[in-house]
């Protein structure tokens, strides 16, 4: 458990379990409190990060409405940066507000997040051109290769389209880079149903003892997707689906 205050704010969070991109939290509870002593003794560099880490949390909960607010308590109190210029158009295009969320991603390609503007643009473009889509998230990972989550993002998208060595490569990193992580380990087993592999799949369904319910939906999915005609990624899992798909997590 941690606590922080930030700008007379008290701010708890504890992290419980793993789904789809990373920690599932407890909602975060934010309580008026006058004390501003700890504010001043961490300074202004400390609070900022407390409080986008709060942004962060906050976006991960898909509390986006909250996130918003805070961004904007956060800009008012340590000014406008690329950094929550980036959170902003990842709140925003959770919210669908997919236009206002690309010409953010598009004015942040020359910064420091890069990669993280071109995985956004990637996450949005893939439904509707694919070309452009696969093209900016393939970017992304050049741009950060070590990130697992842009890995998985990238490789589900060529899944889909049924390029399955392609998608093998980077579905296999991200599993291997994050293992703990739910859908980096089921978009990896989907690839290796899909692929016919399963003795494979099964070896990692066994070592980390997944339920034979998750496996028979796996399975579904995988029949679905060896089906398909190279359609576009999933941007949203149907209710009761298994954690697969793109993470679409904040930056």
């Amino acid at each position: 458990m941690r606590a922080w205050t930030i700008g007379g704010l008290a701010v708890g969070t504890v992290c419980i379990g793993l789904v789809l991109s990373g920690c599932a939290h407890e909602r975060v509870a934010v309580t008026p409190m006058a004390d501003t002593t700890l504010d001043a003794a961490r300074g202004p560099q400390e609070n900022a990060r407390l409080y986008t880490d709060l942004i962060r949390e906050l976006i991960a909960q898909d509390r986006l409405y909250a996130a918003l607010a805070h961004l904007q308590a956060r800009e008012r109190e340590f000014g406008p940066s690329d950094q929550l210029r980036l959170l902003r158009a990842d709140i925003l295009r959770r919210m669908d507000d997919d236009d206002t969320a690309r010409g953010l991603y598009e004015s942040l390609l020359d910064s420091d997040y890069a990669a993280q503007a071109n995985h956004g643009l990637g996450l949005i473009l893939i439904a509707t051109d694919r070309a452009a889509g696969m093209a900016h998230l393939q970017r992304a990972v050049v741009q950060m290769p070590t990130n697992a989550r842009m890995r998985s993002d990238f490789g589900y998208a060529l899944l889909r389209a049924g390029e399955y060595e392609k998608a093998r490569l980077q579905l296999a990193t991200a599993y291997q880079l994050d293992e703990a992580n739910e859908l980096n380990r089921n978009n990896y087993i989907l690839l290796l149903l899909v692929t016919g592999a399963d003795r494979q799949a099964g070896r990692i369904a066994a070592r980390e003892q997944l339920d034979a319910d998750l496996m028979r939906r796996l399975r579904e999915q995988a029949r679905s997707l060896a089906n398909a005609d190279g359609v576009s990624p999933m941007r949203s899992r149907p209710r009761g689906a298994p954690a697969v798909g793109i993470g679409g997590g904040g930056g």
